[in-house]
C-alpha cells in the first residue's frame, strides 16, 4: 500500500498521459462489458424491444456533449475538467457548484460501481452457477472493489491507464465475441424493427425515459479531462481523443443492445428488464457454461477497470478544487513517490463506500444500486450542462467566432440533458426519488457552504488550470 505520509506540494506527473490513456481512460470508466451484460436493465424496462434505438438516442445525445467538450479541449486543459471549464468561461464563483455537482456526481458513481460488484457478483453466483456465498459477503466486496482502485490509481496514472487500455481491450472483445456468437448462429431472430420505438412501452417517450439509463452507460466517456495537467499536448490529446472515445463506446453500446436484445427475442424485453445479469444468463443457456463463465469474468474485470479510471478523474477534479481553496488545502497532497493525488482519492474512496454501505443497510443492495446509479447521472447531468454552456462564453473570451452550429449544439444538448434530469423528479420509482431528493439536498447544502466561502474571502485562487494554460 502506498505511503501516505510521502506527500509534496508539488504537481502532478507532467507528459506521464498519450492520446491512446486518454481514450481509454473514458472507455474504461463505462464499463463497457458491465453495461452491456447488466446495467442496459434500467434502459430495458422502458425501451423493452426498443433497446437498440434507445442505444442510438444516447449516442447522440453523447455526441453532442463530445463536440461541446471537444470545442471547449482546444481551449483548456487542467486537471479540474469541467470544473476548469466552466472557472474559463465563467469563473471560479460559478465553478464552484459545477466542482459540487461533480463531487455527488463521483461519489455515488464510485459507490454504484463497488454495488455492480457486491451486489450483483453473489446474486449472478447463486442464480446461475448455484454457488451461494454467506449473506455478509456484501460487505468486504464493496470494501475490496474500492480499495482495488484506490491502489491502481494512486500507484501511477501511466500504470493505471495501462492497466485500463489492456482490461478495457479484452473486456470489448468478449462482449463483442459473444453478441456475433449470438446474433450468428440464429439468423432468423435478426430484425431492424428494433430500431424503431414499435416495442418501447409508450412508444418514443418510453424510448426517451430509456435513454436516462442508457446515459449512465456512456457517462465515463468524459472523465478523461481531468488528465489535463498529465497529458503530453494536453489540448489536442484531450480533443482528439474525447470524439474517439465517444464512437467506440457508440458504436459498441449500440451492437451490444443489439446482439441481447434479438438474442432474448423481442416481445420478451420486459423479463430482460426485470432479469439480474441477462447477459450472462443469455450466455449461459444460448452458448454453455464456459460462455457465462468467460462474460462473467470480465464483466467484474470491467467493474474494477471502472473502479480504476473513476478514482482517477474524481481524485483530480478534488484535487484541484483543494488547489483553489475550496475545500482543505492538504487534499490537493501529491504523492512524492507516485506523483498521484493520494489524499484526494482516500477522501472519495472513503466516500463512496459510506455512501453505499448505508445506503445497502436502509434500503437494500438493489435499491441502493438504483439510487447511487441515479445521484450519480444527476451530478453528470449537470455538471455536462454547465460545462456545456460555458463554451459560446470561452470562445467569445478567445475572441473566437462562435459560429451557429456551435450555438445550435449547445442549445440542443443542454436541452436534452434538461428533459433527461427532469425524468428522474417524476419516477414513481422510490430508490429514484430518494435519489432526486437527495441529490438536491446536496445542492442546497453546496449552495450555502459555497457562498459562506465566497463571503469570507481569502485565498481563493482566480486560476487553477494547467501550467501553460493560464
Amino acid at each position: 500500500m502506498p505511503d501516505l505520509n510521502e506527500f509534496t506540494h508539488k504537481g502532478l506527473r507532467k507528459n506521464a498521459v498519450s492520446t491512446r490513456g486518454v481514450v481509454f481512460q473514458g472507455i474504461a470508466a463505462s464499463a463497457p462489458a458491465g453495461a452491456a451484460v447488466a446495467t442496459m436493465t434500467g434502459a430495458a424496462v422502458f425501451a423493452l424491444g426498443s433497446l437498440p434505438l434507445t442505444a442510438i438516442v444516447a449516442f447522440i445525445v453523447v455526441a453532442l456533449n463530445a463536440y461541446i467538450i471537444n470545442r471547449i479541449s482546444v481551449h483548456v486543459a487542467g486537471a479540474g475538467g469541467y470544473y476548469d471549464y466552466v472557472k474559463m468561461g465563467y469563473g471560479k464563483h460559478v465553478s464552484a457548484y459545477t466542482g459540487w455537482s461533480y463531487i455527488i456526481y463521483q461519489v455515488t458513481s464510485l459507490g454504484f460501481i463497488g454495488l455492480s460488484i457486491s451486489v450483483f457478483v453473489p446474486a449472478l453466483l447463486s442464480n446461475v452457477f448455484n454457488i451461494n456465498l454467506p449473506s455478509y459477503t456484501w460487505l468486504p466486496l464493496l470494501g475490496g472493489t474500492v480499495l482495488f482502485g484506490y491502489l491502481i490509481s494512486v500507484l501511477g496514472v501511466k500504470g493505471s491507464l495501462k492497466y485500463a487500455s489492456i482490461m478495457a481491450s479484452l473486456e470489448i472483445a468478449v462482449v463483442v465475441f459473444i453478441g456475433l456468437w449470438l446474433i450468428i448462429s440464429r439468423p432468423d431472430l435478426n430484425t431492424v424493427s428494433v430500431f424503431t420505438p414499435k416495442y418501447a412501452s409508450g412508444g418514443f417517450s418510453g424510448v426517451m425515459l430509456g435513454v436516462l439509463f442508457m446515459y449512465t452507460a456512456f457517462s465515463g466517456f468524459g472523465t478523461s479531462t481531468p488528465l489535463g495537467e498529465e497529458t503530453k499536448n494536453a489540448k489536442k490529446s484531450i480533443a482528439k481523443g474525447i470524439i474517439l472515445t465517444m464512437i467506440v463506446l457508440g458504436i459498441f453500446f449500440v451492437f451490444a443492445s443489439y446482439a441481447f436484445t434479438v438474442a432474448w427475442g423481442v416481445d420478451n424485453m420486459a423479463s430482460y428488464g426485470n432479469a439480474l445479469v441477462p447477459g450472462i444468463s443469455l450466455s449461459y443457456t444460448d452458448i454453455g457454461v464456459w460462455a457465462a463463465i468467460l462474460i462473467t469474468v470480465f464483466y467484474i474485470n470491467s467493474i474494477l477497470t471502472d473502479m480504476v479510471a473513476f478514482t482517477n478523474s474524481s481524485s483530480r477534479v478534488l484535487y484541484a478544487m483543494a488547489n483553489d481553496d475550496i475545500f482543505p488545502k492538504s487534499i490537493s497532497k501529491v504523492h512524492k513517490k507516485y506523483l498521484t493525488p493520494h489524499v484526494a482519492s482516500l477522501v472519495m474512496a472513503l466516500g463512496s463506500f459510506g455512501v453505499a454501505a448505508v445506503a445497502t443497510e436502509l434500503m437494500g443492495g438493489f435499491n441502493a444500486f438504483l439510487f447511487t446509479g441515479v445521484a450519480g447521472t444527476l451530478g453528470s447531468i449537470l455538471v455536462h450542462m454547465m460545462a456545456n454552456a460555458s463554451l459560446p462564453k470561452i470562445l467569445k473570451d478567445k475572441k473566437v467566432k462562435i459560429g451557429f452550429l456551435n450555438m445550435i449544439i449547445t442549445v440542443v444538448a443542454i436541452l436534452i440533458l434538461v428533459f433527461v434530469f427532469y425524468g428522474s423528479f417524476i419516477s414513481i420509482s422510490p430508490p429514484v426519488l430518494i435519489a432526486a431528493y437527495v441529490f438536491v439536498a446536496w445542492m442546497i447544502l453546496g449552495f450555502i457552504y459555497i457562498e459562506y466561502k465566497n463571503r469570507k474571502g481569502g485565498s481563493w485562487r482566480t486560476n487553477s488550470v494547467a501550467e501553460g494554460e493560464k
